[in-house]
């Protein structure tokens, strides 16, 4: 035991989750009873009541575990709770130590965190508290800086692993701080009941590792009621314990506790009996797997440390124990804390020669679920996904339908996708489906970076399984190589060139505003005059006379509006006017359709080679690679020259709205320019870092249909920046007809 310590200056959180929103299934009794043994101690040494919060969510048999806990400040456990304690209430706490109790569900959420699980969690939405944020949050602001001088922490719950399908639509836990970890030399103490992908034990209505701790706790109290606890000597003795009772014949599941100490020392109990959410078939499945892996290591002296040292860099965390205590049940139950980790077992195995290859994969079916990626290959794949922009994610969920044909794939998400396909079996001479659908998506795409880097990955999996994928994905490039040549872009996001609706609004005649138009179709069976308005009217009738045409010849989604205009009226919001007046949903006309301006006024013959060049190179540039005009450009030769100094740009970006728009347009238009893209309207509207955002990555030729999903986005705000950006689009290649004169009598 340590000296003696004032109770009296000490707090504590107390959380216990019994009853979830998901009902009978989420129902957990056990920490109610783990919780109130918890604060019994503690009272018992004389902390004060009043500086205990009990955060409790029981089920209602179980409540009465905690009535007699009056002076406690008792909430329940929900969300709301949970972040005013922490994050504000303890800032006033005066005490030298902090003790925080934790009891519930958790599992390994999004992005491979620890999230313990709030009340409000359900089927399909386990919303939860970042584990280890929390503890972090200990040592930040969020507690005084002069107290207390040390916290310990206990975590009783699962840290188990979802399925692969759960798991990629699964939210990342919720942080409950951002502030720096300042008050380092805080010391904090940490125990907890699991491992990374594995459960915590109940047992009797009570945690297996909550009872053992606190048995331990309180036989130390009763030795000397006033000393501290020597927590490095219980949790040893808890440990011992649990390594004890594997060696016991009916011991039951044993749980796999972690004890991080006050000088960042760590310990654990390193030989678990079960990872969590095994069924029966795949415990005498690993079990067997595990069999074969210690015959395999004792034929091969040394490789267990090889394949050690494999399964640290595919898994991405180090060693599950002690080098000298690596047994081949450790390894496989550490392989068994990913998804893809029994897949890498066994090919780091098979690639130290180890002949038993073959048996492992054959007795591993239920264990792999379905994965045949190795842990690297799969984390590479959701990487360059998770960077793509958005209609490159689309994309990727249309090559995969197209490549699944008949499965429902309800997911546009990239990661879930993936895991869906991998799933997906075929027979041994086949590409499997997700390396088809990878093939597709860099074949359809704008070649770049991030196509080289998904053909490089396919090619490196399917030379990995063997000579019959490799000839499979030649074979697949080979097809959809000569499929490429001869096929018509069909998507949303590459325009159809020959399906245009071209419209010439003249300038005002008069002060009210009112205007001529003419309105052509633009197909593959030629160009067509199909409205005439003459006679100069209000804009209001302008839009109806347009919205009738695109009723009669446009095709939503698909066809490219083209408004040309003069300079003077690049300002006119043309893609928010409003159709549909006859239909249930009246709707902007950029909702429906990609819309964009035109304008020939300042372009003059001697420049046409520089509009024809930048043009060439709308084809197969990149978003990024438009020019981002200065903001503090205020004269038409400023422009210019910085348009000038970037010939190669295929357009601009107009980035402030207090931009001198008219010289921008003059010196653009005379530049040659024939993209460009900037925010309508003069009031104050999105940051240049806010508009990059919006128009980060992706293919330049996708951007009308792009801008479109975005206006379709923001429709029900007309304020929202991102529905009032504008796109001159100017094709040299596809003019107006001939004009015809439409000047008022």
């Amino acid at each position: 035991m340590s000296p003696p310590h004032d109770w009296g200056r000490t707090h504590a959180v107390v959380v216990a989750v019994e009853a979830y929103a998901g009902g009978a299934d989420w129902e957990l009794s056990g920490p109610a009873n783990d919780a109130a043994r918890m604060m019994r101690w503690l009272l018992e040494r004389g902390v004060p009541g009043h500086q205990m919060h009990l955060l409790a969510s029981p089920l209602a048999e179980n409540e009465g575990l905690l009535a007699g806990f009056t002076q406690a400040r008792r909430s329940t456990a929900d969300r709301v709770h949970v972040r005013r304690v922490f994050r504000d209430e303890l800032r006033r706490i005066d005490v030298d130590w902090l003790w925080v109790y934790w009891a519930g569900h958790g599992v390994q959420a999004g992005d491979n965190r620890w999230s313990l699980l709030y009340p409000e969690s359900r089927t399909g939405d386990p919303l939860g508290l970042d584990a280890d944020n929390l503890v972090s949050l200990l040592r930040t602001a969020h507690l005084p800086a002069r107290g207390p001088g040390r916290a310990t922490v206990v975590i009783d719950a699962c840290r188990s692993a979802l399925s692969p399908r759960q798991q990629a639509q699964a939210q990342a836990p919720e942080t409950i701080t951002t502030h720096p970890e300042t008050h380092r030399s805080r010391g904090v103490f940490l125990m907890r009941a699991s491992r990374p992908g594995e459960a915590a034990k109940n047992r009797a209505r009570a945690g297996l590792f909550t009872s053992r701790l606190m048995d331990r706790l309180e036989a130390a109290s009763r030795r000397d009621a006033a000393a501290v606890p020597d927590l490095e000597q219980v949790s040893t003795e808890v440990l011992v314990e649990f390594k004890r009772l594997q060696t016991v014949a009916g011991a039951g599941p044993i749980p796999t506790v972690y004890v991080r100490d006050w000088h960042d020392n760590e310990s654990h109990n390193s030989h678990p009996s079960s990872p969590g959410n095994l069924t029966v078939r795949q415990v005498i499945d690993r079990d067997k797997l595990a069999l074969l892996v210690e015959a395999a290591l004792t034929a091969h002296p040394g490789s267990a440390a090889r394949v050690a040292a494999g399964l640290c860099e595919e898994l991405d965390s180090g060693l599950p124990c002690a080098s000298n205590e690596l047994d081949a049940r450790t390894i496989v139950d550490w392989s068994l804390t990913r998804p893809h980790g029994t897949v890498t077992l066994i090919h780091l195995l098979a690639s130290h020669g180890v002949s038993e290859a073959e048996a492992m994969r054959r007795s591993s079916v239920q264990l792999a679920r379905g994965r045949w990626l190795l842990c690297s290959e799969y984390d590479e794949l959701i990487a360059l996904l998770a960077s793509a922009p958005d209609d490159f994610t689309r994309a990727f969920a249309d090559a995969a339908r197209e490549e699944a044909v008949g499965v429902v794939l309800t997911d546009t998400e990239p990661k879930a996708l993936a895991d869906h396909l991998e799933e997906l079996k075929v027979d041994e001479r086949q590409l499997p489906r997700l390396l088809g659908a990878v093939e597709r998506v860099a074949a359809a795409a704008v070649a770049g970076p991030r196509t080289e880097q998904l053909k490089e990955w396919s090619l490196s999996c399917a030379t990995r399984l063997g000579e019959n994928m490799l000839s499979a994905l030649i074979n697949r490039r080979a097809e959809l190589t000569e499929r490429a040549a001869h096929a018509r872009p069909d998507t949303d996001d590459q325009l159809h060139t020959e399906d245009r609706v071209q419209i010439r609004l003249s300038r005002p005649v008069d002060l009210s505003g009112r205007r001529t138009c003419q309105v052509w179709t633009r197909t593959a069976s030629g160009v067509e005059s199909v409205e005439t308005q003459d006679v100069p009217v209000p804009l209001t009738d302008l839009q109806r006379t347009v919205d009738a045409v695109l009723t009669r010849h446009g095709r939503v989604h698909r066809t490219l509006v083209e408004f040309f205009v003069d300079a003077a009226d690049l300002e006119l919001d043309v893609h928010r006017w409003r159709i549909g007046a006859g239909d249930p949903v009246e709707r902007s006309i950029g909702t429906d359709f990609p819309v964009v301006l035109r304008c020939t006024e300042y372009r003059r013959s001697e420049q046409e080679h520089l509009w024809q060049r930048r043009w060439k190179r709308v084809a197969t540039a990149q978003v990024d690679d438009l020019h981002w005009l200065p903001a503090n450009l205020t004269t038409v030769k400023a422009v210019h020259g910085s348009v000038s100094a970037r010939e190669d740009a295929p357009g601009t970006v107009v980035p402030a709205v207090e931009t001198n728009r008219n010289a921008v347009f003059t010196a653009c238009l005379f530049g040659g320019v024939p993209v460009m893209v900037w925010r309508g309207g003069n009031e104050p509207g999105s940051s240049e870092g806010e508009l990059r955002s919006l128009l980060d990555g992706g293919s330049l030729n996708a951007l009308p249909g792009r801008l479109r999903r975005l206006r379709a986005e923001c429709d029900v705000d007309e304020q929202h920046s991102g529905g009032r950006l504008a796109l001159l689009w100017d094709d040299p290649g596809r003019p107006l007809p001939r004009r015809l004169d439409l000047s008022a009598p």
